[in-house]
C-alpha cells in the first residue's frame, strides 16, 4: 500500500516524525516506556533518548513516568503527549487526502515484481 510518511522538522535539531509518535502512542495505550520499547523492537533506552530529544522541541513534558516498587512503574501522555500525536496523525490525514490524486497516478507507473515459475518435480521411481 502507497501512504504518506511524514516528517516535520521544526528546525535542524527538532522533528517530529512516524517513529517518535508511535512510541508516545504506545505508551498511551500500555502505560509504560519499557513495554512501548519492546512492542517497536528497541531497548530502554532508545525509547529514553527519543523522549528526551523529542521532548526537547516541546515547552512541556509528553510523559510522565510514576516510579514503581517491585512490579515497576507506569508512564502516561500529558495533555501535550496527547495533541502531539493527535495533531501528527491529522496532518498525516490531510497529507495523504492532499496527494492521493498524485499518489494514484505514479502508483500506476510502478514497476510489477516478475512471478516466479515454481519447477514441476518428476519422480524418478
Amino acid at each position: 500500500m502507497t501512504r504518506l510518511v511524514l516528517r516535520v522538522e521544526f528546525d535542524d535539531e527538532h522533528y517530529i516524525g512516524p517513529g517518535r509518535v508511535r512510541l508516545l502512542e504506545l505508551i498511551g495505550e500500555l502505560g509504560s516506556i519499557a513495554q512501548a520499547a519492546k512492542a517497536m523492537g528497541m531497548s530502554y533506552k532508545r525509547a529514553w533518548y527519543l523522549l528526551d530529544a523529542f521532548g526537547a522541541c516541546f515547552d512541556g513534558p509528553l510523559v510522565v513516568r510514576h516510579l514503581g516498587g517491585k512490579g515497576g512503574g507506569s508512564a502516561q501522555l500529558t495533555d501535550l503527549g496527547a495533541e502531539v500525536v493527535k495533531r501528527y496523525r491529522a496532518m498525516e490525514a490531510i497529507g495523504q487526502a492532499a496527494i492521493q490524486k498524485e499518489i494514484s497516478a505514479l502508483t500506476r507507473h510502478l514497476a510489477r515484481p516478475a512471478r516466479t515459475k515454481v519447477a514441476k518435480r518428476t519422480s524418478g521411481a
